[in-house]
């Protein structure tokens, strides 16, 4: 799965000064079969931001690279769980190597088989992001029946397909993005540390086609709400965030949001399909 998204150019807040934003994520997943039924899972994700951070400076690279390592453990035929150990590091890889680059992630999650066409999903992620420990409890379900396919994970995505003719799909779309990335920059003759907070709630909706079986090219418009891209020293972080909330954050960032605002995206996207 790769995307490409980019934002037409944003108002800083107080300022005449504007910046757009891109972004580009590429996500593979290589599942490997066991011969007990079980499934070894490992893969790769690069993410990168371009923006502003400050309104009186240049465009920022940040990075990320995720390597994913897991297995899909089959209980029966109505229940099954996946564990992820997600190591990552994300920085704009200035000058100096740092263990402040690496973070650490996982995942569990536990579907129940309640029909053919549903399966609820509950867990959880947790990771040690610059900020300070995460914690994101997991609801969803997934529900595909005839032309309508969604696929729901509170708090972190909504995804809603309806196929109005063979290979063509429309839907709509909700994510919400918290990443953190360490942050070194030059300062005269040494280089100064601190860390970007992204937090972000995309809405949009989508058109997709599927010239391949299997192949999808997706194309989507939307708006990006409660969007913030906050610098922060290093030792300024929260005692504890459980999804929506912070505990202990009296934080005080060293730059100016940029306003909400609209974004496209380009999806390519690979479904291997289990059944004909």
């Amino acid at each position: 799965h790769t995307e490409y998204t980019n934002t037409p150019q944003n108002n800083f807040e107080n300022s005449d000064n504007t910046t757009d934003l891109e972004k580009l994520n590429i996500n593979l997943t290589t599942p490997i079969q066991l011969k007990n039924g079980n499934t070894f899972l490992t893969g790769v994700v690069y993410d990168r931001v371009r923006t502003k951070l400050f309104n009186n400076q240049g465009k920022e690279n940040m990075s990320s690279y995720i390597l994913k390592l897991g297995i899909n453990i089959k209980h029966s035929e109505e229940w099954s769980s996946t564990y992820l150990l997600l190591p990552k590091i994300a920085s704009n890889f200035g000058e100096d190597r740092t263990n402040e680059e690496f973070q650490v992630g996982a995942i569990a999650l536990f579907k129940k088989k309640k029909s053919k066409h549903l399966t609820y999903k509950f867990g959880a992620y947790a990771n040690a992001d610059r900020f300070g420990p995460f914690l994101v409890p997991l609801f969803g379900a997934y529900y595909q029946k005839n032309k309508l396919e969604m696929d729901v994970m509170v708090p972190s995505y909504t995804k809603i397909n309806y196929s109005i003719k063979p290979k063509i799909t429309v839907g709509v779309n909700w994510r919400a993005t918290v990443k953190s990335y360490h942050r070194q920059m030059p300062l005269v003759n040494k280089y100064t540390t601190t860390y970007l907070h992204h937090l972000s709630n995309e809405i949009a909706a989508h058109i997709g086609y599927e010239p391949i079986k299997g192949v999808i090219v997706r194309g989507m418009a939307g708006v990006a709400v409660g969007r913030s891209f906050r610098v922060y020293q290093n030792s300024d972080k929260i005692d504890f965030g459980l999804s929506l909330f912070r505990f202990g954050d009296d934080r005080v960032p060293l730059n100016t949001d940029f306003a909400n605002g609209a974004f496209a995206r380009v999806e390519l996207a690979y479904r291997y399909y289990l059944t004909k």
